[in-house]
């Protein structure tokens, strides 16, 4: 059963019991609601449509994905009537990367049999905003999680949904750590804000997000430095995953113990970049 919250006045937040804590949002409103994102199995976005219909009676218009990773996406095709809006990348990533990943999990798995990839018809790049029933919903590109990701904020209750820009350890093995950085940085700078919405895990209250933002920021200097000092050194595979996640201040059990794992993703991924980007560069200067 998914866990649901209610955060604000108009303003809901659905939990997987599933998948790593992934959160939708939901803002109801007197002309209809606005879902951000969904959840990662059918059967859990169904609780989205079923209290939408038979606890609000209401009915959702519009679908923000707030990027194109199958855990936010995957239940989309269950509001045919709602348009729905992403980044512009979006698109391409859902055909490249999301559809091949479903095809190949639809295997292993009978319950996503009935998915349907759905494509934003509404695309957005830098900012957009879209207003229903007196609720304002500012959307900004918030990319380093993926190149696609967007983050909402609603307007009138200060509720700021960051997508995977914020969850319980910093994540960038699908798009980058610098972008990441400047995201953390701009989300810091919105103002006010009185819950914030991590992609996966708890809500964040108001008292708490400068310093979440602050520890994710120290982790992602942590690793950098650690990676450089690594290829300073010469050092391989046993010296970059000497630095455990909790070295750079984010707990193991974060994210139901995936934390370990994302850490060593992160470090990997960020090594190999590094070490091809010197390798690279000492080509160009023997040509010059």
């Amino acid at each position: 059963m998914v866990l649901r919250e209610r955060i604000s006045e108009h303003t809901y937040v659905f939990r997987s019991n599933m998948y790593a804590k992934v959160n939708a949002g939901l803002i109801n409103t007197p002309e209809g609601c606005i879902l951000i994102d969904t959840l990662p199995y059918p059967e859990e976005t169904q609780e989205i449509v079923h209290f939408v219909r038979r606890r609000l009676r209401s009915q959702v218009k519009y679908v923000i994905l707030t990027h194109s990773h199958a855990d936010h996406v995957y239940g989309a095709y269950l509001f045919p009537d709602a348009e729905v809006i992403g980044h512009l990348y979006a698109r391409k990533l859902l055909l490249t990367q999301t559809k091949p990943a479903l095809i190949k999990a639809r295997t292993i798995n009978p319950s996503l049999a009935d998915v349907r990839l759905i494509m934003p018809a509404i695309l957005m790049e830098k900012e957009a905003a879209v207003r229903l029933g007196g609720a304002t919903l500012i959307m900004r590109h918030a990319p380093g999680h993926a190149p696609d990701v967007i983050s909402v904020y609603y307007k009138e209750e200060k509720v700021l949904f960051a997508s995977d820009a914020m969850m319980p350890i910093p994540y960038f093995v699908h798009g980058d750590i610098h972008d990441l950085r400047n995201t953390l940085q701009e989300l810091a700078r919105v103002s006010p804000v009185e819950d914030l919405v991590q992609g996966h895990g708890d809500v964040l209250l108001r008292g708490e997000v400068k310093t979440v933002i602050e520890d994710h920021l120290h982790y992602l200097d942590c690793v950098e430095n650690h990676v450089d000092r690594v290829l300073a050194q010469g050092g391989g595979k046993d010296a970059l995953l000497s630095l455990d996640v909790e070295d750079c201040g984010i707990p193991r059990i974060a994210l139901e113990g995936l934390a370990t794992q994302l850490h060593q993703e992160n470090l990997v991924t960020l090594f190999l970049r590094k070490r091809k980007a010197l390798r690279s560069d000492r080509k160009q200067r023997q040509v010059a």
